[in-house]
């Protein structure tokens, strides 16, 4: 009985030790975060995220009230324009949908340009709420 107990103990300090970054891998996108735009449920966390990047990345200007609407829209697409043209990525579907492809180019282009946002924690966290393949942001 007592030496489950330590086992226990063991695998839990183990675990935090991974939670805190000893030795973990980087992490990786859920793949049940959904596309986000008009026909799909529109998670409010996910589209204040979108919002945020659009407002950080882009000259469109939008309020952060995690809405789905014509001006987030309009700022996805002007992400997937500037992705497709100046930004030197694949190029994108320029439609209005945050989905995986767009995700990706917008956290690589945080990543790798972090001075572009005012926030990078927080960039870092929304993240973790846009469809991407992978999470690049630490």
């Amino acid at each position: 009985m007592r030496h489950t107990h330590i086992l226990r103990r063991g695998t839990t300090a183990l675990a935090a030790a991974a939670l805190l970054g000893f030795g973990a891998a980087p992490a990786h996108a859920d793949p049940g975060i959904p596309t986000v735009g008009y026909g799909y449920q529109n998670w409010g966390s996910s589209v204040r995220c979108i919002q945020y990047y659009v407002n950080q990345l882009t000259d469109v200007h939008i309020l952060e009230d995690g809405k789905f609407g014509p001006e987030t829209a309009l700022g996805i697409r002007r992400i997937q324009q500037l992705a497709s043209t100046d930004w030197a990525a694949a190029p994108l579907k320029v439609d209005g949908y945050f989905g995986q492809a767009t995700g990706q180019v917008v956290l690589e282009r945080v990543k790798y340009h972090p001075w572009m946002v005012d926030d990078y924690q927080k960039a870092s966290i929304c993240g973790h709420y846009v469809p991407s393949y992978t999470v690049v942001l630490n």
